[in-house]
Order: C-alpha cells, then structure tokens, then sequence
C-alpha cells in the first residue's frame, strides 16, 4: 500500500510540473505558429529566390546570366530615379506580373512571373499571386538609390 501511496504523491508532484513546462514550451514557440513576414521581408525572400539570376543580389543587373541575354537585365535600385524620384508601384507590379509588355520580360528574356510563381510556389488564387508580386514590389522600394 505504501507504494502505491507514494506513486500518487510523485504523481501529483510531477505531473503539474510536467504541464506547467509544457504550457511554458508551447507559449514560447508561438503555439507552433510561424510567425508571419513582413511585406518587405517575404519580398526579399521571392528576390532572392527568382530575381537574382539576372538582376543581382543587390538588383544592379549583374546576375549571372546577365551575360546571356538578348536584353540587358535593368538596374533596379534606379527604378524611381528614372522615373523623376517617383517608384510606380503598379506599373512594376503589372511588368513582374507580365500585364505589361516591356522589351526584355514579356518578349522572351524575363518569365512569365505570373505563371512561374503560380507553379514554382503552388499559388491557387490571383489575390495570393498579386499579394506576392507587390510584396516583390514593396521590397524593391526599399533598395531604391
């Protein structure tokens, strides 16, 4: 009897420990949610992954196929220096998304984005597709010189 006794004593001392922690280990993962990117990170990430190619890692048009195409890739830290210090966040929107013709991307150098992420990224929905394309946006703004 006595031993039964004595599991029921570690049982009761151990076990709300046991929740405690594990409450604790839940809280501080986030309840095992990711937490959510930012616009501008998770555009840098879609940079980094489709982008660089051509562009560069910093998206002076100095990727490593740059050399390869019929068009050079252009500077995109000059996007809104070209334009009167103005960033036209449709129009690079509608030229990533291929709405927009533009020697060089919708002509045969540059993808058809749109199509690419839908495969590449197992994208279902336009409103996720165009929330992607103005987060690549929203990242190229901020490596504006």
């Amino acid at each position: 009897m006595k031993s039964t006794n004595q599991k029921a004593k570690l049982l009761a001392y151990f076990l709300p420990a046991f929740f405690l922690m594990a409450v604790i280990a839940i809280i501080s993962n986030g309840c095992g949610t990711e937490k959510a990117k930012s616009p501008v990170a998770e555009g840098s990430e879609y940079f980094q992954a489709y982008c660089t190619m051509c562009h560069g890692d910093k998206g002076l048009g100095d990727g490593h196929m740059a050399s390869k195409l019929n068009s050079p890739p252009a500077d995109l830290t000059k996007i809104a220096q070209r334009r009167n210090g103005n960033f036209p966040d449709a129009e690079i929107a509608s030229i990533i998304y291929n709405i927009e013709n533009v020697p060089g991307h919708s002509l045969g150098d540059m993808p058809i984005w749109s199509e690419t992420f839908k495969k590449a990224e197992g994208i279902t929905d336009e409103k996720v597709l165009q929330e992607k394309i103005d987060h690549i946006v929203a990242y190229l703004k901020t490596i504006q010189q």
